[in-house]
């Protein structure tokens, strides 16, 4: 008998759907706690398309889609269907299906089913589907990953859980702030600045300029000023002809340096370091009350960061710096250095 799911036979389901992929062997590892939370997470979320089949009043399979909209209409995804091993091959996952397909053509008018599935083409689980109508996508990959090893190979520094455990208070500076910083940079200070997006023709506000303007008041007063403008070829291009960059350009100390890079090389050549940087060193609130993400690294003659006080933070950061530095210095990224 087919009939909506019961929460009550959740918890005899998720033996069945634990059972199904022990005898699967694809390396999934599921446990009967991790399987009910899995079924009642479906059964919270689309209960209306969550049937099950019921023998000698036991549940032996189940079915269950997602609602998405998509440019053909709505679709089913992240279908799941499974049926207690020795009663498979009695039609209940086609009875299953038919319950299925036919409530959700009904109550939402779904166009497309999709979902993942395993196997070799001619066995089954595939060689099933492929009978009932269903054909593998050929353009589609489907890809995955562990988060934390993604953002550990993006360089992504956990930059919320090192504040905590530090008890570093979260600055917040507004530019004004920042050109007053800057223009009492003076010789003996350092200053690593990572112009990510290199657009100056942004700069709509007298602030905004105000901030570019008191970078260069800190190269003037002989603070060793490291100015990173990281973009692509078509925005590098453009400030080119741009008046304020070149203003900064010709304003370069003897003590300071800029290096004009393609994104794409330092992307292709220290990806983790870039990511480390792109991300922002701190955050600024201006007096609307939006947030800016700076990445401008400062030190004292102390070696003692400016806007990051403390040392382990520092020293995390400094080491993105100094790769990219060292990967300059040795032509393992290719830049064009301006210097007086």
């Amino acid at each position: 008998m087919i009939r909506l799911v019961q929460k009550s036979d959740i918890e005899e389901l998720a033996q069945i759907y634990k059972e199904l992929y022990d005898n699967a062997d694809i390396g999934e590892n599921w446990t009967i706690e991790k399987a009910y939370d899995l079924l009642i997470y479906w059964y919270e979320k689309q209960k209306d398309l969550f049937f099950e089949d019921i023998e000698d009043n036991i549940p032996v399979g189940a079915i269950v889609s997602g609602i998405k909209t998509w440019f053909d209409g709505l679709r089913l995804v992240d279908t799941e269907i499974f049926v207690l091993n020795k009663c498979q091959k009695k039609h209940i996952g086609k009875n299953l299906m038919i319950a299925h397909l036919k409530e959700a053509k009904i109550k939402y008018n779904v166009t497309m089913i999709e979902f993942h599935t395993y196997g070799k083409e001619n066995e089954f689980p595939q060689n099933w589907y492929s009978r009932i109508g269903f054909e593998k996508d050929e353009e589609l990959i489907i890809m995955h990953a562990n988060v934390e090893n993604v953002l550990n190979k993006l360089g992504c520094f956990e930059k919320d859980k090192m504040y905590k455990e530090s008890n570093l208070e979260i600055l917040n500076y507004s530019y004004k702030d920042l050109s007053i910083l800057y223009s009492k940079l003076t010789k003996g200070d350092t200053a690593y600045i990572f112009d990510m997006l290199p657009e100056y023709a942004y700069l709509n506000s007298d602030l905004e300029k105000e901030y570019i303007e008191s970078r260069i008041i800190a190269m003037k007063n002989m603070a060793n000023v490291n100015l990173f403008i990281i973009g692509s070829e078509e925005k590098l291009n453009k400030l080119r002809n741009n008046e304020l960059f070149e203003y900064t350009i010709n304003s370069c100390g003897k003590n300071s340096k800029i290096y004009i890079i393609k994104v794409e090389e330092i992307k292709k050549n220290s990806i983790n370091e870039f990511f480390q940087l792109a991300q922002g060193l701190y955050y600024g609130e201006r007096k609307d009350g939006s947030k800016e993400v700076f990445r401008d690294l400062w030190s004292d003659n102390n070696n003692i960061g400016i806007m990051v006080k403390d040392e382990s933070v520092l020293k995390y950061i400094q080491k993105s710096v100094d790769i990219i530095m060292q990967k300059i210095n040795t032509g393992k990224i290719k830049a064009e250095v301006v210097s007086e």
